[in-house]
């Protein structure tokens, strides 16, 4: 298993109401993934339009002048969506249903964000 599967994995099971974690390209492409309560399907559309938003959501903050953006949430009636940004245009995203620990489910995704950022993206 690769480092950043177990991340993966470690980060669904550490979130009581995740259903689905993606390790996304720049363009929403599920790279890998770990789920439950999700078909692979189902995930992959989820990513192909968090990479939709996080395009819209970067141009923006570049054209205001706003900084980088460091974690999207998307509240939605059944469901938490969560993404923070990598290195090169990577992001880490996770499903979460609603009721969800938000505070724990940040926390959560953003140590898994750091440990995939030192097994990938660092020397």
């Amino acid at each position: 298993m690769m480092p950043f599967q177990y991340i993966l994995a470690d980060l669904l099971a550490r979130n009581e109401n995740a259903i689905g974690v993606l390790f996304v390209d720049e363009s929403g492409e599920a790279v890998d993934m770990a789920y439950n309560d999700l078909t692979p399907y189902q995930l992959k559309v989820v990513g192909a339009y968090l990479g939709i938003y996080l395009r819209q959501l970067e141009r923006l903050v570049a054209e205001g002048d706003l900084g980088e953006p460091r974690l999207m949430h998307i509240a939605k009636d059944s469901m938490h969506i969560y993404a923070v940004p990598l290195p090169d245009g990577y992001f880490l995203a996770m499903v979460q249903r609603r009721p969800g620990m938000v505070a724990h489910a940040r926390h959560t995704l953003e140590d898994a964000a750091l440990q995939v950022r030192k097994a990938l993206f660092e020397n």
